[in-house]
């Protein structure tokens, strides 16, 4: 019985012995969230976690973009993300959700040099003229009403950056709570504290504001003020954020990324370039610093690529980084592994696959065990990269005698069937999409499924619906039957959150918003109408943040910024016929808070000089109405081609005066869901002098005006697409006086039209006309130069009656420097008449020009030559006779403002 009893305790132990020479291999899955991670995200244990720091660089941010593709397709996880200026931008669009082939997409279909750094975007809430107006600076000082005037703390005010990006964050905000570690990855962004000289984390708050701190470029956009403090670029802190990024993440893997520009080698040149040269140095030995911290440094070889511009080089970019990766993606590997300790598996271990239906490419994952001397992380890496890839539903691996290693790999069943729960108008459109994704038959893949769903959302953001919701989605292995579940929040508040102790006509905000009650979220429609509650209102900003209500509410917070500012700006120019110009302008906004408005200012050129003063206050009932009271006075050379009979001159006589001193008061009406359209109402008396030589006249008008503008132009300056519109019409009496009584009229009409054939040709037509009853000769229009009729020279006419059409076809293209430039063919005809026959008369004068223009811009200046050929017929003196001529206008305005028409 003994010896039995031990038999059967030696066989037990044998059987237990065997039982533990077996070593099961798991990892953990945790499924797709279907809010910022699609896909199943799979925990090796032991593996290093990797923190992604970006740098900053501009435009050469785009490089980010192709590393973060090869990070995807390789399916190596990063677990928290620290950025820098753009680095910021791109890594806060990677925590969202976004892939990095998600991101190609989003800057191939968006403009953001337009959207970052164009001066001239078209605003809501202003006439053309107006905004033509307020983009003259050369430089500008302001103060806020508590001090003396500074000079302005940018270029830019950053407003158009951050309504981008409130769109493009808008649902990272919303489901994120503000809270930056509730992103796909945990995030941090890094700004400059400019009233402590000290580097700010933002790990929470709004995700828009603090990444358009963190890039706000100093000198080029204001500084973003938040809790107070003023902030800019955090290149200035640490431009290679990965000190930061080991503070916010300790004990992590720091995966750098630099794409700053090399320093420059030409030698300093002014006193400017030596100031930019120092700060360069400073920066450049704070990155090296960062550099020397990396546990691994990837450096795309950029050369010399511009800082600003986004798109002319952005498959050159792109490559780069993908290139960087690849170049060094064997030597890390080799740092991640080293991180990762791990025993080798037993030698000569044969390894099996246990897993019928795995598709062809997963044998490359197994190639991997079958090198020499693999370790057991390397098992684990294995079973990751097949639930990484959507391979299998479920794998495991067992290590038993022999030694032997099974990789153990269950399958996804077929898709039978899809079932899409969306609302009627999207169902057809999402159908579709699914079925070519993943058609009923085809093996069900979590990873594809993911990807189509991170499309789906992303597209429908990038089409300003940011709030779509499709959790609830998944597949039913048992059925075999995929559901895709799409649903969108609705606005269902909005509240009005002004600063502590500031008046805000919330009233009027809630108003302007009501529309976007209880429908779903669309940015498109919420910033045309946050830009016209800015203008109307004159806040200095007014910012919008969403949260949820309930699981399918939203919550509109609107957070304005009252402004009480006054600004003082300068503006140069030089033009062939008029000489050199200056002028000074003066702006006062919201003065003490009442919403009045006062503007001043007075220019000079060598054929003109006028001065003006308006008085400016709202309805506050009803925000873009209002009374304007204007005193002006202007003084006109007139150094004319030929002229029409007049009863002030007799003819115009060459170096006359035409002077005016008017008084204005009126009220105006602005509509259009832009809020670009203008209608106004005034009346005015005008003291007119006519000075020649041995002659001095005067007389006083009084006049009744309604004037209309309307536009839906682009830009201001270089515009691709859009129509204008402008009319004024008047009528009143001339006293008598040196001068007849006499009553008159007049009518002006103006049409053009920008249509792109291209993305760089495009046509422009232009009609334009005006006419009058017994105009005195100061009502007269002035015309010629390259806006009018080219081959003309500017004022080079004054005539009571004219009619013209201009036809061209705008080619855009990118010069040196990254300039955009406009080169026009053109083809102008005109025809002009005096006060006693008409346009269509034998005695109507005909012009017809034809030449080539071209138009850039350079910094704060607009730059304009033009070369045409002109021939009049009809006119004395110069009928029949075809000239050709050459102008050239620079200036920080459009020249043909003076034209004010």
């Amino acid at each position: 019985m003994r010896l039995r009893a031990l038999a059967c305790l030696l066989a037990a132990s044998a059987i237990f012995a065997q039982d533990t020479a077996t070593k099961r291999f798991e990892v953990q899955v945790s499924p797709a969230d279907f809010v910022f991670r699609f896909t199943p995200m799979v925990e090796v244990p032991g593996r290093p976690r990797i923190t992604l720091a970006l740098s900053g660089g501009g435009a050469r941010g785009v490089a980010h973009i192709g590393v973060l593709e090869r990070l995807d397709q390789d399916g190596i996880p990063v677990d928290a993300v620290a950025g820098t200026s753009i680095g910021s931008f791109i890594g806060a669009l990677y925590a969202s959700g976004y892939s990095g082939r998600e991101i190609e997409d989003l800057f191939r279909s968006q403009d953001f040099n337009r959207a970052f750094l164009d001066l001239m975007r078209r605003q809501p809430g202003q006439t053309l003229a107006e905004q033509e107006d307020r983009s003259a600076s050369l430089l500008r000082m302001e103060s806020d009403g508590r001090g003396g005037f500074r000079f302005a703390q940018g270029l830019q005010s950053g407003q158009p950056i951050q309504r981008v990006l409130e769109a493009l964050f808008a649902r990272a905000a919303y489901f994120s709570g503000g809270d930056f570690n509730r992103l796909r990855e945990p995030f941090r962004a890094l700004a400059t504290d400019l009233s402590t000289g000290e580097g700010r984390v933002f790990a929470s708050g709004d995700l828009a504001e603090s990444v358009r701190a963190s890039m706000t470029v100093p000198g080029g956009f204001q500084p973003v003020s938040i809790g107070g403090h003023p902030f800019v670029d955090g290149a200035l802190v640490e431009n290679l954020p990965v000190d930061m990024a080991k503070a916010a993440f300790p004990g992590q893997f720091t995966l750098a990324v630099d794409i700053s520009s090399p320093l420059a080698s030409s030698p300093a040149s002014s006193f400017f370039s030596v100031a930019a040269r120092s700060l360069d140095l400073t920066i450049e030995r704070r990155q090296w610093e960062s550099r020397q911290h990396a546990d691994f440094l990837l450096r795309p070889n950029l050369g010399e690529v511009s800082f600003t511009d986004y798109s002319a080089q952005f498959e050159t970019l792109l490559k780069a980084g993908r290139d960087a990766y690849d170049r060094e993606s064997d030597s890390l590997a080799a740092a991640l592994l080293a991180r990762w300790p791990s025993p080798p598996l037993p030698p000569h271990t044969t390894v099996t696959l246990d897993g019928p239906g795995l598709p062809p490419e997963s044998s490359a994952v197994l190639a991997r065990l079958r090198t020499a001397a693999p370790a057991e992380r390397d098992v684990y890496i294995a079973l990751q990269q097949l639930l990484v890839h959507g391979w299998a539903r479920d794998v495991w691996a067992e290590l038993g005698p022999g030694p032997v290693l099974t990789i153990h790999a269950e399958p996804w069943p077929v898709i039978t069937a899809w079932r899409v729960d969306a609302p009627e108008a999207l169902r057809p459109e999402l159908e579709a999409e699914v079925r070519k994704a993943l058609p009923p038959g085809t093996v069900y893949n979590p990873t594809v499924f993911g990807a189509l769903l991170g499309r789906i959302v992303h597209g429908r953001a990038l089409l300003g619906a940011p709030l779509a919701d499709v959790r609830g989605s998944g597949f039913d292995a048992d059925r075999g039957i995929a559901t895709l579940r799409f649903s969108e929040p609705t606005v269902r508040a909005i509240e009005v959150r002004p600063p502590e102790g500031q008046v805000v006509r919330t009233d009027y905000l809630k108003d302007l918003m009501l529309p976007l009650l209880d429908r779903p979220l669309r940015t498109a429609d919420l910033q045309r109408r946050v830009a016209l509650g800015e203008e109307r209102l004159d806040l200095g900003e007014l910012r919008w943040r969403e949260k949820a209500v309930g699981d399918d509410g939203v919550e509109l917070d609107l957070l304005p910024v009252p402004q009480r500012k006054q600004s003082i700006d300068a503006f140069l120019g030089w033009e062939t016929s008029r000489g050199g110009e200056w002028g000074l302008a003066y702006a006062a906004r919201n003065l003490g808070g009442t919403g009045l408005g006062v503007d001043l200012d007075a220019a000079r050129n060598r054929l003109q000089q006028e001065a003006s003063a308006t008085l400016r206050g709202p309805f506050r009932a009803f925000p873009g109405s209002g009374l304007e009271l204007t005193v002006s006075a202007q003084e006109q050379r007139l150094e004319t081609v030929f002229a029409f009979p007049n009863a002030e001159f007799g003819g115009l006589p060459f170096d006359a005066r035409l002077r005016t001193v008017d008084g204005a008061f009126g009220g105006y009406l602005r509509f259009g869901n832009e809020g670009t359209g203008k209608l106004s109402l005034e009346v005015s008396q005008r003291h007119a002098d006519y000075d020649d030589t041995g002659l001095d006249r005067a007389r006083t008008e009084r006049a009744a005006t309604l004037s209309a503008e309307w536009d839906d132009f682009d830009r201001v300056f270089l515009p691709r697409r859009g129509l204008l519109l402008r009319a004024r019409f008047s009528s009143g009496s001339a006293l008598a006086g040196d001068l007849p009584q006499t009553s008159f009229s007049s009518a002006y009409l103006r049409a053009r039209g920008l249509q792109p054939l291209s993305p760089h040709l495009g046509v422009d037509l232009d009609l334009e006309g005006g006419t009058g009853s017994n105009l005195p000769l100061d009502r007269w229009w002035p015309f010629g130069g390259t806006a009018s009729l080219l081959g003309s020279g500017s004022l080079s006419l004054l005539v009571p009656k004219f009619a013209a059409v201009r036809a061209g076809l705008p080619i855009r293209f990118q010069g040196p420097l990254s300039l955009n430039f406009e080169i026009e063919p053109r083809l102008d005809a005109a025809r002009f008449a005096g006060l006693d026959s008409g346009l269509a008369s034998a005695s109507a004068v005909k012009a017809l020009g034809a030449g080539l223009v071209l138009r850039t811009t350079l910094a704060s200046f607009f730059l304009e030559g033009s070369y045409g050929f002109l021939r009049y017929e009809g006119a004395p003196g110069l009928d029949g006779h075809t000239h050709g001529s050459f102008h050239l206008a620079i200036a920080t305005r459009p020249f043909d403002l003076w034209k004010r028409r």
